[in-house]
This record gives C-alpha cells, structure tokens and sequence, in this order.
C-alpha cells in the first residue's frame, strides 16, 4: 500500500522584506522574538511564533500561519534523519521569523495601520479622538502635555467642530505627514 503522507519541504523565505525595514521595525521584530522564545532556545514554537507575530500587529488565520510552518518551520536538531517531521513539532529560527515578519510588515496597508493607531486612542469606539484621549495616552507613555496643548490640538484638527477628530480628520493628518 502506497504511503499517502507527503514529504513536507522546507524552504528558507527571502530576507529582501526584512532588509528593508527601519532601524526601529527590525529591533521590534528582534525583541518580540526574544520576549516569546521562552526557553531561551533561539527557535520558536508554532504558538511562541503566532505570539510574535500577534505582538507585531497581526492576527493572522491559524491555517495561514501553519502555511507558514509547513513552508519554513525546521525539523528540531534531536529529530531522527530517517523520520519525517509533523508540521506541528517544526520550529522557527530567528532569521526565518525576521524573514516572514518583514515581508508581513512591508506588505501592511499604510490607511490600515493608522485606523489601528486611531483605534488605539478611542478606545471607547465613540468614533473620535478627544482631549480625554489625546490625555490618557499622554499620560500612558509618560508624556504629560498640558490641557492647553492638548486643547489647541483637538480645536486645530477638529474641522466639524464637534469636540474631537474622527478618524477621516485623523488619515488626513497623519496622510499628510508621510
């Protein structure tokens, strides 16, 4: 009786993605690397791996992330030569998860990343940015702006005058910028 398992291929992702990410997105994807290997093992499980990429801002599809481990997790060094490894026991080294996470990121909707910065100041979903907000997170990254700033830069970017800026105030601005 034929055997119906496939050999499962491993494959090495390209690094092109991940060359060409900032200075400040590699040492995140570094740090989120080290904060998930939990045993100090400069490799990742499947879950360590899907942490990571949650900590960087994604939430991809368990079947889209075993896609991944299929195509680029690496059997375990004690794993026996003559035997296949299952999908579920392959492991994620750090260049392999530098790899997949530049190419993830370099492929991120720049409107998209800013609905979810906006999404990070109302955190309420009242659909707008007020002083309140704009104070929360001022405080929360130890930056206390005084309410007279805070004041001025809701009135400066509030074009309907309704006490906040929503979030098409918001892309326009942060648009503007780039």
């Amino acid at each position: 009786m034929a055997s119906s398992q496939r050999t499962i291929q491993y494959t090495i992702p390209g690094r092109e993605d991940f060359n060409k990410l900032s200075d400040e997105q590699k040492t995140r994807v570094g740090e989120a690397f080290d904060l998930f290997d939990s045993n100090k093992d400069g490799l990742l499980s499947y879950e360590e791996f899907r942490f990571v990429l949650r900590a960087l801002g994604f939430e991809l599809p368990k079947d889209q992330t075993f896609d991944l481990l299929i195509r680029h997790g690496q059997k375990p060094a004690n794993w026996p030569l003559d035997q296949e490894c299952p999908p579920i026991y392959r492991l994620f080294n750090l260049s392999t998860a530098q790899a997949i996470a530049g190419t993830l990121i370099r492929q991120r909707d720049p409107k998209e990343e800013l609905r979810r910065a906006f999404r990070l100041f109302d955190i309420d979903g009242k659909g707008m940015i007020t002083q309140d907000d704009l104070r929360r997170v001022s405080k929360q990254v130890g930056n206390n702006i005084p309410d007279a700033d805070i004041t001025a830069m809701i009135e400066e970017f509030d074009a309907s005058g309704k006490g906040g800026v929503d979030e098409d105030e918001f892309l326009r601005l942060m648009m503007s910028k780039k």
